[in-house]
């Protein structure tokens, strides 16, 4: 299996197809569910400060993750979002080594900090993120709907 950073050549209706199959995977409620189009996936992979790795077996997409890179007063800052791996393939180190990629793609980048978040339910990615050496942040974390 094969991880590597995602590029717009690589953006096909079959991409966008297992981006959405690992997507609904990941929502915890489905009403918030909303699928990636062709032409939002390649914006997404063609935007230098939002790099995208994924994993595949052969041609398919089996897990991915995204850096959000954001420049700050203090310096460049990053957030990892949308990790996740197919449910056929956890538990083989895959987000591990997506997660390693976004962190060295980071570091060359001369990102100062990585962020990210997981809902506490998600032991197996929990554990991951500590392993890689991740430390919880005491924070209140609050959302605005903006419909």
């Amino acid at each position: 299996m094969k991880t590597e950073q995602m590029t717009t050549r690589q953006v096909t209706k079959q991409s966008v197809s297992d981006i959405n199959n690992l997507l609904r995977q990941l929502v915890h409620d489905p009403k918030t569910y909303r699928p990636v189009s062709l032409s939002h996936l390649r914006s997404i992979v063609g935007n230098k400060v939002t790099p995208v790795v994924v994993v595949r077996d052969g041609t398919r997409v089996i897990g991915l993750g995204m850096l959000v890179i954001v420049t700050k007063f203090r310096g460049q800052y990053a957030y990892i979002e949308d990790m996740m791996v197919d449910g056929e393939y956890r538990g083989r180190g895959l987000g591990g080594a997506i997660a390693r990629k976004l962190i060295a793609i980071a570091r060359a980048k001369k990102v100062k900090t990585i962020e990210l978040s997981t809902r506490p339910s998600r032991v197996p990615a929990n554990k991951l993120y500590q392993k890689l050496g991740f430390e919880p942040k005491e924070t209140n974390v609050y959302r605005m709907n903006l419909k």
